[in-house]
């Protein structure tokens, strides 16, 4: 499953000396900063298939430049967005507008506060003179019916007794929310609760918000995040002095910008330092600061530069607010499209407005390029209040669709069509949009690195507080791993292995190992998390590398799963006398985003950027695919002569094992017992099923051979056509030696049903095989050339 939720907590000072009062004091502590991250990691032990903030972040940038392409000559939705509010009012008992259960003045108060802030309205607190400063364009209305269709007595507004004083963030979100939200897709909503305590964060909070979800994940359980989707807020910080007496507010935070601040966050954004010093908010035209303001500090530096304290984001009091930038309201406006929970509110149409006239269709999705097989959420994003949808897919699985916001299938090739026709009461609208969907062949085996164009370089101390060895391996700090990050943007399945460039290895044993790990992207802050596989490497096969002037190449002992998310891959350091590892990596700066990430001595990982400031990539290819690969495992890496070792295949229906003089018990099946009397690269080919690499290799070192690697016998590159086919196939051979050849088709069981001899003279061999005399079904073609061979799967029809 595929899901991003996070909650941000505004961590707040004591209201009265058992920080429960229901009258306004001035705060005897400046705002905390909020628990984002510890919530996350929570959230992330309770549903182990979230993506982290970083994938959020990556798909939201992607999403951004989309947009803006595809806008820029489609029909857009109505200029001002209005989103539909519902204020669940948790009181403690007490009658309407006193105490907790605040009055529908003060709650209208808070929204006349949050549509000015998002209109930068003239003449209100919300407007600004900054040049950066935007009209964000979305309004908020107060819901007018209740989800049965009921008229609700004082618009927006839901009173819930919740029987108790305060409330902890754990109560809210597995007692309280599941119990009063109302359908997320037709409703924002906002919970006011008498206190917060007991967070995560030790202190007491001023509101926190759910983040909006990634357009393309799936597998959550029935009703989990989407139940507490919305916004919490204190009732001592909702309101606005400025707009009546509502004696429960507490000074400092009494303008309403508490919920600004967090429905912002609803909406994407991120704190304006980054929620790290001098880290980024992904907004350029928010200034770099070092962390949250408190107070009103105009002028305050920070990261060589003016800090914007006036920021919507910051942490400043409510008077000193009032800027969301043209960046911000880009990011909010592009979730309104493409997130679910946040597209849907657009045609949502509990504010009670009369529908006059025939809807105005237009449409969005999540992606607009996929790989074959890919699937795609389309939103519906039509104005006027449409009750009936009809879609056609062109090439999709359904073809036809009757949902408001279906998902759907491309299974081959090609630009597509899509079609949405929109009816009310008053009459119907349609959209056609050619060529809207790109499904592409290509990629779905594929290789992903973030080195570039990079200057390979093994740098070394001193820098920072690294004084001695190297940044990417070994040095005086005891780094335990270095890591790359991929963010596997395009939402691979499966890891196979990798190819790593190694600058420097030395070794006092002749069977050191180096062991080369894949971790998932769910630590905190989006850090390694959990290990997916790992494989050990002997040093030697790197030295040979080495000094072949090669990356070296591992194929892990199984297909790794990867669930379209993002994942790292590198290496784990041990530190025995005189060994030394060191990964190529960029130069500093050559790298545009922060991949390379260390392990330190302590076992807390950090991304080179913070840990010494330093912008770079390690030189390691991850090898994907949306479909399986074949991969070996071995029980042993080095064995006595004679000694059985036990190989094992997997990723395929039928599998062929060389080379055949090498003390293997059998050539075919998923397992082989081999006893090799010297050191042997065994190769497995699999077959009978589509596959991104149909071989895979593995070195088995014979203990005292210390020589190197005996070469890579290449029998060449073997073409079957046409493949599949009816009975007539031209076998072709490029490359590789020449001399005496042997051509054997073999059925699944390894018995050979057709051999011949032949002489290959020169680079290029051809002849035509003949099959008509066999049934249809799946055949192995053995193409051997001296001790060199070649196995390829045929199909006849």
């Amino acid at each position: 499953m595929k899901k991003t939720l996070l909650f941000f907590l505004l961590a707040g000072g004591s209201f009265g000396a058992n920080g429960q009062a229901l009258t306004g004091t001035e705060p005897k502590e400046s705002v905390q900063p909020c628990a984002t991250m510890a919530v996350d990691s929570l959230l992330r032990l309770k549903y182990p298939g979230l993506g982290t903030l970083a994938d959020l972040e990556r798909d939201l940038r992607q999403k951004m430049a989309e947009l803006e392409v595809r806008n820029a000559g489609a029909r857009t939705e109505a200029e001002i967005l209005t989103i539909p509010v519902v204020v669940h009012v948790i009181y403690n008992g007490e009658a309407p507008g006193q105490g907790t259960n605040i009055s529908a003045a003060q709650v209208q108060s808070q929204l006349d506060v949050l549509n000015e802030d998002f209109r930068r309205l003239a003449g209100s607190r919300g407007f600004n003179s900054n040049p950066v400063g935007a009209d964000v364009e979305i309004g908020f209305c107060p819901a007018a019916v209740n989800p049965n269709g009921g008229t609700l007595s004082e618009r927006g507004i839901h009173r819930y007794n919740g029987g108790r004083p305060s409330w902890s963030q754990q109560d809210i979100e597995n007692v309280l929310k599941p119990a009063t939200s109302w359908d997320p897709d037709k409703y924002f909503n906002i919970w006011v609760v008498p206190d917060l305590s007991g967070t995560v964060s030790g202190g007491t909070l001023l509101g926190y918000a759910q983040f909006p979800i990634q357009s393309n994940l799936t597998g959550l359980p029935s009703g989990g995040p989407a139940s507490t989707d919305g916004v919490v807020v204190r009732v001592q910080a909702f309101g606005s002095a400025d707009k009546g007496t509502f004696p429960i507010l507490n000074a400092g935070y009494n303008r309403g910008r508490t919920l600004t601040h967090e429905t912002g966050h609803w909406l994407g954004l991120r704190h304006i330092w980054g929620d790290g010093p001098c880290a980024d908010d992904f907004c350029s035209d928010t200034p770099t600061a070092d962390g949250p303001s408190e107070g009103c500090p105009r002028g305050r530096t920070s990261c060589g530069g003016t800090n914007q304290v006036e920021n919507y984001m910051d942490y400043t009091q409510d008077v000193c607010m009032n800027v969301f930038t043209q960046c911000q309201k880009t990011r909010m406006r592009t979730v309104m499209q493409v997130s679910p929970r946040r597209s849907t509110l657009l045609s949502s149409n509990v504010c009670g407005t009369l529908v006059a006239a025939r809807p105005v269709t237009n449409f969005g999705a999540d992606k607009a390029r996929v790989l074959r097989g890919g699937r795609v959420l389309f939103s519906d994003l039509s104005t006027n209040f449409p009750t009936a949808w009809r879609w056609t897919f062109e090439g999709g699985e359904p073809a036809t669709a009757t949902d408001r916001n279906p998902t759907v299938t491309y299974g081959a090739p090609g630009l597509y069509r899509v079609k949405l026709v929109t009816t009310n009461a008053i009459g119907s609208d349609s959209l056609t949009r050619e060529g809207y969907i790109a499904v592409s062949s290509e990629g779905l085996c594929s290789s992903l690195s973030n080195f570039g164009n990079g200057t390979r370089s093994v740098l070394k101390g001193p820098v920072a507080n690294l004084t001695r060895g190297y940044v990417a391996g070994h040095n005086n700090l005891k780094h335990q791993a270095k890591a790359e990050y991929f963010s596997n943007d395009l939402g691979y399945a499966n890891l196979s292995g990798a190819t790593l460039r190694f600058g420097l290895v030395k070794a006092t044993g002749p069977d050191a190992t180096v062991r080369v790990t894949a971790w998932n992207a769910r630590g905190l802050q989006g850090s390694p998390g959990a290990v997916l596989e790992s494989k050990l490497i002997p040093v030697r096969t790197i030295q040979q590398d080495l000094a072949s002037g090669v990356p070296t190449r591992i194929g892990f002992d199984r297909n790794v799963p990867l669930f379209g998310r993002g994942f790292y891959v590198g290496i784990e350091l041990a530190y025995a006398p005189g060994d030394t590892v060191a990964l190529v990596t960029t130069r500093d700066g050559e790298s545009q985003f922060s991949t390379a990430w260390e392990r330190d001595s302590t076992g807390a990982w950090q991304s080179y950027a913070i840990s010494r400031g330093q912008n770079l990539a390690h030189d390691v290819t991850a090898v994907v695919g949306m479909n399986a690969s074949v991969q070996l495992a071995s029980s042993a890496i080095f064995v006595r002569a004679g000694e059985p070792v036990t190989l094992n295949a997997r990723g395929a229906s039928i599998f062929a094992w060389g080379p055949d003089n090498a003390g293997l018990n059998t050539t075919l099946g998923p397992q082989v017992i081999a006893r090799p009397t010297q050191t042997t690269t065994y190769t497995v080919t699999g077959s009978g099923l589509e596959l991104c690499n149909a071989a895979a290799s593995f070195t088995v070192f014979v203990t005292g051979t210390v020589t190197a690697l005996p070469p890579a016998l290449d029998a060449g590159e073997l073409i079957l056509s046409p493949n599949p086919g009816t009975g007539q196939f031209r076998l072709n051979v490029r490359g590789g030696p020449t001399g005496k050849v042997r051509i054997e088709v073999l059925n699944v069981l390894g018995n050979a049903l057709l051999t011949a001899e032949d002489t290959k003279p020169g680079d290029a061999y051809e002849r035509t095989l003949a099959l008509n005399h066999l049934p249809g079904g799946t055949y192995v073609v053995r193409f051997s050339v001296g001790q060199a061979v070649i196995r390829k799967k045929i199909v006849k029809l």
